[in-house]
C-alpha cells in the first residue's frame, strides 16, 4: 500500500466560520489556491490482523484482483467531512479514490484535501481537490473551490490503453476539472479511501501526520468497472462480493498499529457505500 498525496499549504481565502468563544481556538475554512508543496512518500505502512487490513495511513476498502489490468475504473460520492471546531495545531485528511496502489506502487487516484493549521491560537482549514499518479507529485485543480459540506464525485478511468482521466465534480456548485495523464497502472486494485498522508519523503512511520479529527465520511454510491479501455463502462457495487476479487476492509492505526484511529463501517446493502469514522468504533453503514 502507498501513502500517496502531498499536501498544498494555502494561504488565502474566505472565511466561513469560527468556533464559540471559549471552547478553543477560532477554527475558519478557507478555499485553497495552489501554495507550497510537500513531497510525496512512498511508502507500504500495511499489515495483516485476524484477516483484516491494518494500515497506519488508510482507511477505508479496496477491491483487490490477482490479475493485472483487472480495473479501469472507480468513482465514488462522498461529502467533504467538516473538521472538529476544537481542532488545534497541524493536521491532514484526504478522501479519494484509486486504480493500483495496494499491492504496488502504480497508483493513478484523484480527489479532496483538508488541512488544519493553527497560528496564533487561530486554526485555518483549507479544502482541495487534486490528482496523482505515482511517484509523480500532486496537481491542485486549481479552478475549484471545495468547501466543507459539499458533495463531490471523484473517478479515475482508462479512457485508452495507459491513458487515465482523472476527475473531481463538485455536485454542490456544479463546477468539475480533469486531467488526463499516460501512465502506466497496475490496475490490481480499486479502492476508496480516508488517509492520513506522509510530510516527508522517504517517509517513515514517524513522519505520518496527525489525522485530521472530522465528522464521519460517507462514501456512496461507489462504482468501479472492468470494461476494457475505450468501451462502454459495465459499472459493478465498488463493495459487493465478485468472482476472481477480493474485498477488503482497511482500518487506519497509530504508527505502531496498536490501536485504531480510523475504522470502516460495514458495506451498505446495496454495496455501494460506507462510512469511515475516527476511532476503534465502526460507524453504521450508510442507508440505501
Amino acid at each position: 500500500m502507498v501513502s500517496c498525496v502531498s499536501l498544498t499549504v494555502v494561504t488565502a481565502g474566505t472565511a466561513a466560520g469560527a468556533a464559540a468563544a471559549g471552547s478553543g481556538p477560532s477554527v475558519v475554512s478557507v478555499a485553497g489556491d495552489n501554495g507550497a508543496m510537500i513531497p510525496t512518500p512512498l511508502a507500504p505502512h500495511t499489515g495483516r490482523i485476524r484477516g483484516t487490513t491494518m494500515s497506519d495511513n488508510w482507511s477505508g476498502y479496496a477491491q483487490v484482483s490477482a490479475t493485472e489490468n483487472t480495473f479501469t475504473e472507480v468513482t465514488d460520492t462522498f461529502v467533504v467531512p467538516t473538521v472538529d471546531p476544537l481542532s488545534k495545531g497541524t493536521q491532514y485528511a484526504a478522501d479519494w479514490v484509486g486504480i493500483g496502489g495496494y499491492n504496488d506502487t502504480t497508483l493513478v487516484q484523484t480527489g479532496i484535501q483538508t488541512v488544519v493549521r493553527t497560528r496564533k491560537h487561530q486554526t485555518t482549514v483549507t479544502y482541495d481537490a487534486w490528482t496523482e499518479h505515482l511517484p509523480k507529485p500532486e496537481v491542485p485543480l486549481d479552478n475549484l473551490t471545495i468547501s466543507a459540506g459539499d458533495t463531490v464525485t471523484a473517478t479515475v478511468q482508462e479512457t485508452a490503453t495507459d491513458t487515465w482521466l482523472m476527475e473531481v465534480s463538485d455536485i454542490t456548485t456544479g463546477q468539475s476539472q480533469s486531467v488526463s495523464v499516460d501512465y502506466n497502472s497496475s490496475g490490481e486494485s480499486a479502492e476508496a479511501i480516508h488517509e492520513r498522508p506522509c510530510i516527508k519523503s522517504p517517509c517513515h512511520a514517524v513522519d505520518l501526520a496527525h489525522l485530521a479529527q472530522t465528522a464521519n465520511v460517507t462514501f456512496g454510491p461507489g462504482f468501479y468497472s472492468t470494461s476494457p479501455p475505450g468501451q462502454p463502462a459495465v459499472l459493478e457495487p465498488l463493495l459487493d462480493a465478485a468472482p476472481n476479487l477480493t474485498l477488503n476492509d482497511i482500518i487506519m492505526t497509530n504508527n505502531k498499529q496498536t490501536k485504531p484511529i480510523a475504522t470502516p463501517s460495514s458495506p451498505s446493502v446495496s454495496g455501494d457505500g460506507f462510512a469511515v469514522a475516527d476511532g476503534v468504533a465502526a460507524p453504521p453503514a450508510p442507508n440505501d
